[in-house]
């Protein structure tokens, strides 16, 4: 019998998360960059890196959307300054990939197939977050999302 998708009405916090999660749930640092965007879902996707080089997505998905306008606002007000800098310096605009914010993400990897003009499928992964935590202004630490109801598991970065 196929899989049906339930209506959105009908989508409880715990059968969403039964989608979102589906493999192991970990805590991993990530440097999220102002490069977003929204899905066909309204999904948050926002780029960033690992260990410093290595290039993700991680998506912010179904209700968490709803908490992801603090961390959006941040990343926008982190690219509007360092362009202001660099005009106020007589230099050319940064380069996308230097304006950083830390982030450590409670969530799960699900592999994403994408197929060239030649046919060929390449996979990447998304990095689902279920809870993240930024510093404030006053470098406080601020979280936000909550845990997943339904998980495979826990991993290990």
């Amino acid at each position: 019998m196929p899989h049906r998708r339930k209506p959105a009405s009908e989508v409880t916090p715990e059968y969403e998360d039964s989608g979102l999660f589906k493999s192991k749930v970990g805590q991993l640092t990530v440097e999220l960059v102002p490069q977003m965007t929204r899905n066909s879902r309204k999904d948050l996707v926002v780029r960033g890196f690992t260990n410093g080089t290595v290039e993700i997505q991680v998506a912010f998905a179904g209700r968490r959307t709803k908490k992801v306008g603090p961390l959006e606002a941040r990343l926008v007000a982190m690219l509007t300054r360092a362009k202001q800098i660099a005009a106020t310096a007589g230099e050319p605009e940064p380069d996308i990939d230097e304006v950083r914010l830390p982030v450590l993400i409670e969530g799960a990897w699900r592999p994403r197939f994408k197929r060239d003009q030649t046919g060929w499928e390449t996979r990447s992964y998304y990095l689902f977050a279920a809870r993240w935590s930024i510093l404030d202004d006053q470098g406080n630490t601020v979280s936000f999302g909550s845990p997943p109801l339904v998980t495979a598991s826990s991993f290990v970065d």
